[in-house]
Parts: structure tokens; sequence; C-alpha cells
């Protein structure tokens, strides 16, 4: 699987409380902070598999109400090796994507490899979220990964670089099948422009379906909505507009 990512500092932000029962004050945070937000720019929808679906989505999304829920992780740490998240990613050393050829190699879940051959390391804001993101309840939930922070993966033998500053606004959400050590369908979250403005994903239910949304700010302020394929082997993205 191969990924474009470019990147600039942005602040980010998403919903990622883990209280149960009431709303989180942070998810209500940021559904206030999305409604301010999409009061005070204009959108046009710019790509649709359904076009009346993606007008009734993004009229309810710009409400934030009970229509739109934002999905809670079940996990979230700062450090890949905290042993909370070991007890799960730790049966898959490495991961393998469902779509690789048989002789292609796993790669560590927090590892991106992009073209060229050139791979980075997320280092910060893991979360594990289950939820039924490929939208069939005959298998059940999946559990969803995030990640971001990322530096260059370093050579054999070397450490991780240290930062002060990590550019947390491009992320990545992967579906992983840990029975199996695969990775299914991912996505990366956070595109990003040439000027400071919130960016602002996760995953919600609507309509009774799972997507992830990515809302950034490369240039204007773009709104994607992603949804798994059937196969499972990627998201697409079945609307998307545009400031």
């Amino acid at each position: 699987m191969k990924y474009w990512i470019v990147g600039i500092w942005f602040l980010v932000l998403s919903a990622a409380g883990v209280a149960v029962g009431a709303e989180p004050a942070s998810t209500a945070q940021i559904k206030e902070q999305l409604v301010k937000l999409l009061a005070n720019i204009t959108m046009t929808l710019n790509h649709a598999v359904d076009e009346p679906f993606c007008r009734q989505f993004f009229e309810d999304f710009r409400k934030q109400d009970k229509k739109v829920e934002h999905v809670q992780p079940i996990m979230q740490v700062d450090r890949f090796d905290d042993p909370a998240l070991t007890a799960v990613v730790g049966k898959c050393p490495t991961v393998k994507w469902i779509g690789a050829d048989a002789e292609e190699p796993g790669n560590p879940l927090n590892s991106m490899t992009y073209d060229r051959g050139r791979s980075e390391i997320g280092t910060a804001h893991f979360r594990l979220y289950k939820v039924d993101i490929n939208n069939n309840r005959k298998d059940g939930a999946e559990h969803v990964f995030y990640m971001d922070g990322y530096v260059p993966e370093p050579l054999p033998g070397e450490n991780l670089i240290e930062v002060e500053e990590l550019d947390k606004t491009r992320g990545h959400y992967v579906v992983v099948d840990f029975e199996h050590c695969l990775s299914l369908g991912g996505v990366e979250v956070g595109r990003v422009g040439m000027q400071v403005r919130p960016v602002y994903h996760g995953i919600i239910r609507y309509q009774g379906r799972s997507y992830i949304y990515d809302l950034n700010a490369s240039g204007g302020y773009k709104l994607y909505l992603n949804e798994l394929t059937t196969r499972q082997e990627t998201f697409k993205t079945i609307c998307r507009y545009w400031q």
C-alpha cells in the first residue's frame, strides 16, 4: 500500500474521549467547534457517489445533532510500547496488507511505507477503536488503529530521531485483523496547506453505518467522508466538499 503525504504544522482536533455514559466533554467541544466553523464558511459538494445522501449528510454534519455519532476509542495511549496497547497489538509483531503479494513482507503496525521506499514511524496519539467499520453486522465489530506524530524510520541499530515538535496534524487510520495479523483498508487524514488552521477527523456513525471523516485545511477547507470498500482493501471517498 502506498501513500503520498505532505506535512506542515496545524492544530489537529479529534474526538477521543473515553467516558462511559454521557457524551464526553471533549466530544461535545469538538461538535461545538465544528458547528461554529461550518457556520462561517461555505462549502460546495465536489464529489458524490450518492448525491442526495451527500447533500443530506452535510446538512446533518454541520448541525452536529444526534444524527451524527462520534465513536469513542476503547483505548488511547501516548506510547506504542504502553503495556495496555502491547497486550493487543503485541499479538502481531508485523502485519501484512490484505491486498499484498504473497512474497511481500509485513511491517510493524506503527510504520508507514511510501513510494521510493521511504518509511516513517508513528510516535503519538495511539488510539484503538472497536466498531463495525465494514458495515457488516454478520461479522461483528473490527479493530481500527490510529496514530500520528511521524518521524523517519531509523536504520537498523539506530534510535528514533528525537524532535521537539511532532507533526500531529496528519494521521492514519487502519483496520486491523489481529487474529490473522492483517491490515485491511487504511486512510490518511489531515492533508495540509500553507496556513495554520484547526483540522478535524474521526470515526462517526451516521444512518446506521460507520465512516471516517476528515475536515482538513489544504488551501481552503475540504471535507472528506470515507467508507471501507466491500473488498476491505482500502477506503473510498463517497462525499467530498470544498470551500
